[in-house]
């Protein structure tokens, strides 16, 4: 077909043929100013010359003049649309109708380049799954999810680019990357304070300086950062993560996560677990999938991260996955990728992580993603609300919305836990060590501290069940409370204010997370957390007797509620001398119903009469 239109033409113009083809002969020999220079002046002896318009569009192209290479690409298709060798002309023209929602358009113009391509190239698996993308967004685009974002407040969106939210657990402080178009990046926090955010401040001198620092993730409690920084410290590659945390002192120095997080290439974009144990983040490293690629990271007994490892095939394509976004549940990985089914560019994506292994990637939808990239979605604790940015111009701004009830279905929400540790006596704010664990499995959920100056804690409840809370303090008795959780209540978060009594001869403490069945004496295996801070209490204050006190209601024989409780007593004696506790510094002692704590005249008060106390002679 091609050489029957140069046939046709050399009998209307050999003229515009003798140009056309001195700016062939400059094509091949890579002369492009020339060549363009010949084909446009063809054009002007012969405006129908179609192969001109090809190459003036592939001439455009190479310069990035994408307007003008569409502009050749279509002319070229209205002279001679029934030419199926315009392969670049076709794949050209679909991504730009693909880019701006015309999908219908792009498909026609997919097959076409597709039937010119050679199955099984790199070429027709690119056009083939660009093909794919749009055939997707058809289908997403009939089933929309129904979403209204909205700009968050003027007073955080104070500079020309704002990016990367993250929050604390009650989200009640925001940390996020701010910068001017003509300034350095750096860490904003702000406090929302009776429903209004507070004016950002940089969060240190010591984080933030004249280079750029950005992409910030935080703990639970905010007391544990992760952000990156590409130059002016020292590091492994052209971006490393660094860590910093929170004291009285303020924001330590921050270090450099070591070689078993930061490698040779670029790293960045990290996602901090709740009780900043875990980091899933983004790297070029050499030995991935391909681009860029998730990878996890563990804190170790020894205080030392483990040796990343990349999460694999199923959710690192060959292309980029980055952003990612690990929810304080623990089981639910937002993250970005272009290498995933979307609508074009980086979509957002949904992978759940069951028996260890995360399930297949789920794009999130339409119009949360659309043709444009869409990057750093983060969802709150609770599963209520989303925030994300927006690019508008040059232009980054913080948006906010609803997560309609598709999304919320698709992951489990979590609520937090919050509280103050004080002296019982003082009032006064205590730092303290704490530890939630789940009493069904035993497993400790995450340990963290209480504030130095304020005394305060914030943890993340993952799931509903029942769980201990365990306060140490070196100079306190350590307490124990028991709670049950369930999310579905309307109030579902929990505050548990905690007061510490000195440790000091003849004071009584409750052990509230001992465990017997009814009428046993047996120790139930929930009783094991509490029975090994006890015996370390103990271990701790090698000079004092102890006395443990086992106490019964009033329901049932008062010889036998005596029994009963003297032999619970010795039942938790005998575990303490199992751990290497001397036996002469401990005393066993029941009591039975004769020292109620409450009157007996209901099953809560009886549960609380219902008791093993500690006390040191």
């Amino acid at each position: 077909m091609v050489f029957s239109f140069i046939h046709n033409l050399r009998a209307q113009d050999n003229k515009a043929e003798n140009l056309f083809s001195k700016g062939e002969e400059a094509y091949k020999s890579r002369d492009y100013e020339t060549a363009r220079v010949f084909f446009e002046k063809a054009l002007e002896r012969y405006p129908d010359y179609a192969l001109a318009y090809y190459r003036l569009g592939q001439l455009a192209y190479a310069k990035r003049d994408l307007s003008k290479a569409r502009q050749m690409y279509e002319t070229l298709l209205q002279k001679d649309s029934g030419n199926k060798s315009y392969v670049l002309a076709f794949s050209f023209l679909a991504s730009e109708y693909q880019k701006e929602e015309r999908y219908e358009e792009a498909i026609r113009y997919y097959d076409l380049a597709l039937k010119n391509t050679k199955a099984g190239s790199r070429a027709y698996a690119q056009l083939e799954s660009q093909k794919k993308e749009s055939e997707f967004a058809i289908q997403a685009k009939e089933n929309p999810l129904v979403i209204a974002p909205q700009k968050m407040d003027a007073i955080l969106n104070m500079k020309d680019k704002q990016y990367f939210p993250a929050f604390t657990a009650d989200g009640e402080t925001i940390y996020y990357t701010a910068r001017s178009n003509n300034g350095d990046e750096d860490i904003y926090i702000s406090n929302l304070n009776d429903g209004k955010w507070s004016e950002p401040e940089g969060i240190s001198k010591l984080i933030n300086t004249d280079y750029n620092e950005g992409t910030c993730t935080i703990s639970a409690d905010g007391k544990t950062m992760v952000f990156t920084s590409c130059e002016g410290r020292p590091g492994f590659g052209s971006c490393d993560l660094f860590i910093s945390r929170y004291s009285s002192k303020g924001w330590s120095s921050p270090e450099n996560m070591g070689a078993n997080v930061n490698s040779p290439a670029w790293d960045s974009q990290a996602s901090l677990s709740p009780d900043g144990t875990v980091i899933i983040f983004s790297s070029e490293r050499y030995g991935g999938e391909g681009g860029k690629d998730l990878y996890v990271s563990r804190l170790g007994d020894m205080n030392v991260w483990s040796v990343a490892q990349n999460l694999g095939k199923k959710i690192n394509t060959s292309r980029d996955e980055i952003s990612p976004y690990l929810h304080p549940n623990m089981t639910s990985l937002f993250f970005a990728s272009n290498g995933h089914m979307g609508l074009g560019g980086y979509d957002v994506f949904l992978s759940e992580r069951v028996k260890g292994q995360f399930t297949k990637p789920e794009n999130l939808g339409y119009p949360l993603n659309d043709v444009k990239d869409q990057l750093a979605l983060v969802i709150s604790a609770d599963g209520k609300r989303a925030y994300y940015s927006v690019e508008s111009g040059e232009n980054v701004n913080l948006y906010q919305f609803d997560l309609p009830q598709e999304l919320k279905e698709k992951f489990n929400p979590t609520f937090y836990l919050k509280g103050v540790i004080r002296d019982a006596v003082t009032k006064e704010a205590l730092t303290a060590r704490i530890q939630l664990v789940n009493l069904s499995t035993k497993e400790t959920i995450s340990t963290f501290e209480a504030d130095e100056k304020s005394g305060e804690y914030l943890a993340v409840l993952p799931f509903s069940g029942n769980f201990g809370l365990y306060v140490e303090h070196p100079d306190y008795f350590f307490k124990s409370m028991s709670f049950s959780f369930n999310g579905k209540e309307r109030k579902s978060n929990k505050e548990l204010n905690v007061d510490l009594e000195k440790i000091e001869k003849e004071k009584t403490e409750i052990l509230n997370n001992i465990y017997f069945d009814e009428g046993s004496y047996e120790l139930k295996p929930e009783s094991m957390t509490e029975l090994s801070k006890l015996a370390e209490l103990i271990w701790r204050n090698p000079t004092l007797k102890v006395e443990i006190s086992g106490h019964t209601d009033d329901v049932g024989n008062e010889e036998a509620n005596l029994l009963l409780s003297k032999k619970r007593a010795e039942a938790v004696v005998a575990y303490l001398v199992s751990e290497g506790l001397n036996e002469k510094n401990l005393i066993a002692k029941g009591f039975g119903e004769s020292r109620p704590i409450v009157k007996n005249d209901s099953d809560q008060n009886r549960q609380l009469n219902r008791r093993i106390e500690l006390k040191f002679l």
